[in-house]
């Protein structure tokens, strides 16, 4: 079966939609998935055609004032099926630990954490602007190298070529892949495919997590090595590291992983971590009508259950490591 009639199979169709009706439950009586879902059984067999054409963004505004740009009901769904088809077809390392199936951030720190001490050296680094930098050509190019099917190229080439409207403005994108799109956290996965197999064939012990690369190396020599590989791949994709968030340098100096400091015996929040759950909390707590704290008080209940979760292989203290911080922000 071609990638595309996959895409718009019933099967695949019906899981999309049950992601689309979940994660956009909380959206306003006027947002049109409310519409779409009242048309589903209608909308579906025109979606199994397997001919779409993307719609223009909305950019809206969020009530924190943030600015977002809003795919439509029907594009989200749409490209969510294609992300769960490409998912199986295109090739990723089991290295990329963000990917759906693998173990994800805490999963990261805890292998780091086990293989710590078997090293001496270590690169961290993430790439500059990593979505707002990649560009369409290299990508689509990648990509016709292992999917044939010239209708996902296309599809594949109007999500990124995209264009956003507001009050009669638009925007076009002449790089980049858009953010909180379903199928952009695939594409920054597959981008920097070979990246990971130029680390793979210098046999050494490496993670990535989206854009947030870890080389850990026995010798110093080994460490130029990973250096220069990782240079010469990012120069060939146009890409470039986060001078302030590149450390290279002995293990026993510590560095930050993921949101955690990392050290030989030690494992804890990193200092930005900490301050922008601050920052965050003390925005809450002056947002807040009327003295209440709610929203505070379940910002901070999620702050602590993900800070300590998952670690307590790692970190024995679990909650109690980040518990400090959540009394500061009371």
């Amino acid at each position: 079966m071609q990638p595309m009639d996959e895409v718009a199979s019933e099967a695949v169709l019906d899981q999309a939609y049950a992601w689309l009706c979940k994660r956009r439950r909380a959206f306003p009586p006027g947002a049109d998935v409310w519409a779409w879902r009242r048309h589903w059984q209608r909308e579906r067999p025109r979606l199994r055609a397997g001919t779409y054409r993307l719609a223009v963004l909305s950019r809206v505004t969020l009530q924190s004032g943030e600015e977002i740009d809003l795919w439509s009901a029907r594009d989200a769904l749409v490209l969510k099926a294609l992300a769960l088809v490409l998912a199986r077809r295109l090739p990723l390392s089991p290295r990329c630990t963000h990917v759906k199936g693998q173990e994800g951030c805490k999963g990261a720190l805890r292998e780091v954490w086990r293989h710590l001490d078997e090293y001496r050296f270590v690169l961290r680094t993430d790439i500059r602007h990593y979505y707002d930098s990649i560009e369409h050509d290299l990508v689509l190019d990648r990509l016709a190298g292992c999917i044939q099917d010239g209708r996902v190229l296309n599809l594949v080439a109007q999500y990124l070529k995209r264009t956003t409207e507001r009050g009669g403005l638009f925007w076009d994108y002449p790089r980049g892949i858009a953010l909180g799109c379903p199928l952009s956290p695939l594409i920054g996965a597959f981008f920097l495919h070979d990246l990971d197999l130029a680390l793979q064939r210098q046999g050494l012990f490496f993670l990535r997590f989206m854009d947030d690369v870890l080389v850990l190396t026995p010798t110093r020599g080994k460490l130029r090595r990973a250096v220069q590989v990782l240079n010469r791949t990012l120069a060939t994709l146009h890409l470039e590291k986060h001078p302030a968030k590149t450390f290279i340098g002995r293990i026993d100096r510590g560095f930050d992983f993921l949101g955690y400091h990392l050290a030989p015996g030690r494992l804890s929040l990193a200092r930005s971590t900490v301050e922008a759950f601050l920052e965050r909390a003390h925005q809450l707590y002056e947002q807040e009508p009327g003295g209440g704290a709610v929203r505070l008080g379940v910002y901070v209940w999620r702050w602590v259950a993900w800070a300590g979760g998952g670690l307590r292989e790692a970190c024995p203290t679990g909650r109690a490591a980040v518990r400090p911080a959540a009394q500061a922000a009371g």
